[in-house]
């Protein structure tokens, strides 16, 4: 296993934006210049957050090597883990995949304060319509990684979550069942 390292507001965008592509490619050449991008790439390989793969032209590269082949870095398992994502989850968004039901780790034994960003969420996934990551992260001011924190966060405490494609092939989320002691406050 890995050290675990400490990662700035930097390294958590560039691996949520990489976890959003459908290639899961960094692109940090879009985002950091000279030193900083060499550093950051190297901290997230040291990390096993990345992982070098030989990349298309159009497809972003953080480096050539010495036959001029581009390399591009593509998250890992451990990046997805290091931006709240499930180990199972795909790193891009599900398209016109049948729902899944998610089984929480533990049942919750608390109640939800009214006026919370946390019940702000849970009112969001309890629609009849549910609740896009986009669509929470618009509602909470949140960033994605956080956000999908926050999903697990509620299926650790017990919710019961299930994860649908919608209409426009965004992931839907929904809160199919909620813990005994918070349906009852």
């Amino acid at each position: 296993m890995p050290a675990i390292l400490k990662l700035n507001d930097t390294h958590l965008l560039l691996l949520s934006a990489a976890a959003q592509r459908s290639d899961g490619l960094l692109d940090l050449a879009s985002q950091l210049k000279g030193n900083a991008l060499r550093l950051a790439g190297e901290k997230l390989l040291k990390g096993d957050l990345v992982t070098e793969i030989q990349v298309e032209p159009e497809q972003p590269a953080w480096r050539t090597d010495e036959n001029d082949t581009r390399i591009g870095l593509k998250i890992t398992q451990p990046g997805l883990l290091a931006i709240a994502l499930e180990a199972d989850e795909p790193p891009v968004e599900v398209k016109a995949e049948p729902a899944i039901e998610i089984t929480p780790a533990a049942p919750a034994a608390e109640a939800v304060r009214p006026g919370t960003k946390r019940a702000l969420i849970i009112s969001l996934l309890s629609r009849e319509e549910g609740a896009s990551i986009s669509d929470l992260m618009t509602a909470t001011g949140w960033l994605a990684h956080a956000t999908r924190a926050a999903l697990t966060g509620l299926r650790k405490q017990g919710y019961v979550l299930t994860r649908a494609p919608g209409a426009d092939g965004k992931t839907i989320y929904r809160i199919s069942t909620a813990p005994a002691a918070t349906m009852a406050a």
